[in-house]
């Protein structure tokens, strides 16, 4: 064998990259996404691009044609044959479409705006990142919005020199914030033509979705990445493995399945086990790519093949495809053996997944393995106290009755609750969807409601403490019960309110409030009203133009004191009456 065939060889034997992007909303990532898809339709002829499934295949030779000047000097070295870009939710590419073990995604792009910063889904993103330990640069993006920026080379470290110091002291006024907060997360990171070991510091390019301007330089950093760090991990295996990413059903088509294969090679004719609570078999009988270079969501003409390598995104029809789920894993076999050890494998995993715990706790259910694994990770933060592949069953609600109101949920990914009356009947919170994130953001916000409406519950039952004084001429009746007017000095006056004088004596409680022929609920300050006194008689237990305070627990004043809403002042003058310590 020639040295050239078995160079061929081992290039055959590495997979693409897959390439996620994650970031904060309006930050730029659809714009970057769009303006890579226009960069490789217009480089066709040299690499003959296929744009699969919100996914973009993009061979080397094109990536070599972007960003020559950088790679040129390398092109013998590098072996990747190309990158595939998955176009869909960052969450969903890490948490719902996972291979055994770690995201599917071998590489990240994090899109931060340089004019705008890091936000909340940019740490959830880090965080993410950080989580399943993923390579990723970070992509500046809307560097062409600061003042006086002219785009005149589309190398950003060509274009940076040609600013205007003006302009240049903007962006680093904004790029040394922003280091300085992914700093505070525990990042460190540089431009990427100062970054001096790969290993621990994270290169940032600053780039345009709409000039173009740094994408040859994002270009060349991810290929250096992937050719420093991740060629190991690349190396193809026999056997196909894939992720399914929607489920569809067309006129000419029928059922369909769109998928992302990460590994190995399908072929037609394959047999694929879906994992699913009770796995399913489906026989290949077509796979279909794009007949143009239009996505596949959009695009109606599709061309037959008779296998695919991994990486890549595919349309596969089978018998059974209908009965599969988005986000379930899948693996091929061609042997019966295969089959059976496949199924042991999924049981064990199952098993080993699933939670089951005597606890208070949110209670999880999926159609699948790889779900149920995503959903725990994503709900690590919660208090889980059931986990389980398969739709609820009767006993998870009846568990989760007598649960505290913050962990009376029940999350569904992929599966319907049956027991809809019964939820609610038990108020019981439910959360159901095929969407992952979108899952975790709705019980986000359920439980951000509850904490409010606590407060605002606790806030509306903390005792309210008051001074106030007994207008003198303003007795309408001296017992039975004792009317007389009354002046709010500070704080709140409120109906049952036990009330001490000046030597810390209890002399009655506040029955009721009327001004003006009403009767009400609190007087607030410098308000006057009449009040009632129970058990108290004008001149003997209280007297016109004496001030009378709350009286209140030792318990009380602790509640208070932490209170942001507490009359400080007030509370410390009844604690020295009472001799509090």
């Amino acid at each position: 064998m020639t040295a050239s065939s078995e160079k061929g060889q081992k290039e055959k034997s590495i997979r693409q990259p897959i390439v996620t992007v994650l970031g904060h909303v309006d930050h730029g990532k659809t714009t970057l996404l769009d303006y890579l898809r226009k960069t490789v339709v217009a480089k066709r002829e040299a690499g003959n691009i296929t744009q699969e499934i919100g996914a973009t295949d993009i061979p080397i030779s094109v990536i070599f044609d972007i960003a020559s000047e950088y790679l040129e000097p390398i092109r013998n070295q590098v072996k990747i044959p190309g990158l595939l870009f998955i176009d869909t939710p960052g969450h969903l590419a890490f948490s719902a479409m996972r291979e055994k073990g770690g995201a599917i995604a071998d590489l990240a792009i994090l899109i931060i705006d340089i004019t705008d910063g890091i936000k909340p889904q940019t740490e959830e993103s880090l965080n993410i990142l950080k989580k399943f330990k993923t390579p990723f640069v970070i992509a500046l993006t809307k560097i062409d919005r600061l003042w006086g920026w002219r785009n005149e080379n589309k190398d950003f470290s060509v274009n940076f020199k040609d600013q205007q110091e003006r302009t240049k002291q903007d962006f680093y006024e904004r790029f040394y914030r922003i280091q300085g907060e992914l700093s505070n997360q525990g990042f460190t990171t540089e431009l990427f033509f100062e970054v001096k070991d790969f290993t621990k510091e994270i290169s940032i390019v600053p780039c345009s979705g709409i000039t173009g301007e740094g994408i040859q330089n994002l270009f060349a950093v991810l290929i250096g990445l992937s050719q420093k760090f991740l060629i190991d991990k690349l190396q193809l295996s026999d056997v196909g493995k894939g992720v399914i990413l929607e489920l569809k059903k067309d006129e000419k088509l029928g059922c369909n399945a769109d998928v992302i294969l990460y590994d190995g090679i399908l072929k037609v004719g394959d047999e694929i086990l879906v994992e699913l609570e009770k796995p399913i078999s489906i026989k290949i009988r077509a796979l279909l790519e794009p007949a143009s270079l239009q996505d596949i969501r959009v695009e109606k003409k599709f061309v037959a093949v008779k296998e695919i390598k991994a990486a890549a995104g595919i349309k596969i029809i089978g018998k059974n495809v209908d009965a599969a789920f988005a986000g379930a894993n899948f693996s091929a076999y061609k042997l019966e053996e295969e089959k059976r050890k496949l199924l042991e494998e999924l049981k064990k995993e199952q098993v080993s997944n699933e939670i089951d715990k005597s606890i208070d706790g949110i209670i999880l259910r999926t159609s699948n393995i790889g779900g149920l694994e995503a959903l725990v990770n994503l709900f690590c933060n919660a208090c889980i106290r059931r986990a389980k592949v398969g739709a609820p069953i009767k006993e998870d609600l009846v568990m989760l009755e007598d649960a505290a109101p913050k962990n009376k949920v029940l999350i569904c990914f992929n599966v319907d609750n049956p027991f809809e009356d019964l939820a609610i009947n038990k108020k019981i919170k439910v959360i159901q969807g095929n969407v992952i994130y979108k899952l975790f953001e709705e019980y986000e916000e359920w439980v951000n409601k509850l904490k409010e409406e606590e407060e605002a519950d606790k806030k509306q039952k903390m005792k309210k403490i008051v001074k106030i004084k007994l207008l003198p001429g303003f007795v309408f009746r001296k017992n039975n019960p004792a009317i007389v007017g009354v002046e709010v000095l500070a704080g709140n006056l409120v109906t049952e309110a036990k009330l001490i004088n000046s030597e810390g004596k209890v002399v009655g409680s506040a029955n009721q409030i009327q001004k003006e022929g009403k009767h009400l609920k609190a007087l607030e300050k410098e308000e006057q009203a009449a009040v009632s006194f129970k058990g108290v008689t004008i001149g003997r237990q209280i007297k016109e133009g004496e001030i009378l305070y709350s009286f209140i627990s030792k318990d009380d004043y602790r509640e208070l004191i932490k209170c942001d809403e507490t009359d400080l002042e007030l509370l410390e003058e009844i604690k020295g009456i009472l001799g509090y310590m």
